[in-house]
């Protein structure tokens, strides 16, 4: 059964917006950010040219976006929500929406971006589904919709990093905010995502995001709790990027056990630094450096 969204909170938006409720904008990286080239010197051999990729008939879809945003803005009811989306193939089936009446309250937003995400050649659709239904479930879910030769015709790829249906509690949080950034290619984007689940103590996770042979994968993913810290950063001009780790974590009023079995805090804290440089091999990012930022 559903549970209710009291007192909770969930933020799902492109990366440096932190509204709520939210308001769908997109961010646009800087025109100088992420400039270079990966051509081959000389003598170098070409590599040959990929083979045509084909768009799978179970990933074909026919919609307008900007008549379904509106569409979707107007329906009040889970049945409503649910026909309308059914194009994109979102999975309503799933044990949360088990008990959601047809008639059951819904309110979902469309937010309608564009980026070059499956090729250099052709700007894509990103479509990102939000909103409350079954009783006040929150709801995120998205495609990118690659155009094809017909009209009105596209090949869709899922969103595996947007959750879909959220069960919440009280005074649990949620925030996953992403962002199209150049990480292996010029022109092409990746997403970059983060997501932080917060209850009394907060779980963090960092993520890049690539569209190959039809579908996003996974590129990079970090976790890591409260106690630590860590930033992220692309560096270099050429293409493919690399990644800048620097991570720190730190313990604060240790405990130790003394021989009659008394207890006692230690006071103060230790900190630990740390640098790792990845680079990109072919299908993600692997270590290919690290300095300790405390020697």
């Amino acid at each position: 059964m559903p549970v209710a969204f009291s007192g909770a909170r969930l933020l799902l938006v492109p990366l440096l917006v932190a509204l709520c409720p939210l308001t769908g904008l997109a961010q646009t990286p800087p025109p100088d950010a992420g400039t270079g080239s990966g051509a081959a010197g000389p003598g170098a051999v070409a590599a040959p040219p990929p083979k045509p990729w084909v768009c799978p008939p179970a990933q074909r879809v026919t919609l307008v976006p900007k008549a379904l945003k509106t569409q979707l803005g107007a329906a009040t009811r889970f049945a409503e929500v649910k026909k309308l989306l059914a194009p994109l193939r979102l999975a309503f089936e799933g044990n949360s929406y088990a008990s959601c009446e047809k008639d059951a309250p819904a309110s979902v937003v469309l937010d309608v971006f564009r980026a070059r995400i499956v090729s250099a050649e052709t700007e894509d659709v990103v479509l990102q589904a939000r909103g409350k239904i079954c009783d006040d479930q929150p709801f995120f879910a998205g495609m990118v919709l690659h155009p094809l030769a017909e009209k009105n015709a596209y090949c869709a790829l899922s969103m595996p990093f947007l959750p879909g249906g959220l069960e919440s509690s009280y005074g649990l949080e949620h925030k996953l905010v992403f962002a199209f950034e150049n990480v292996t290619d010029p022109v092409r984007k990746a997403f970059k995502v983060e997501y932080s689940s917060c209850h009394r103590f907060c779980d963090h996770v960092v993520s890049y995001w690539e569209a190959r042979d039809g579908a996003l994968r996974s590129l990079f993913e970090l976790e890591w709790s409260d106690g630590s810290s860590a930033s992220i950063s692309l560096e270099g001009k050429e293409f493919p990027r690399k990644l800048r780790l620097i991570e720190t974590s730190s313990r604060c009023g240790s405990e130790v056990t003394l021989p009659s079995g008394a207890v006692e805090r230690l006071p103060g804290c230790d900190e630990a630094s740390n640098e790792v440089l990845y680079c990109y091999q072919g299908d993600g990012f692997r270590k290919c450096g690290l300095h300790s930022l405390d020697d």
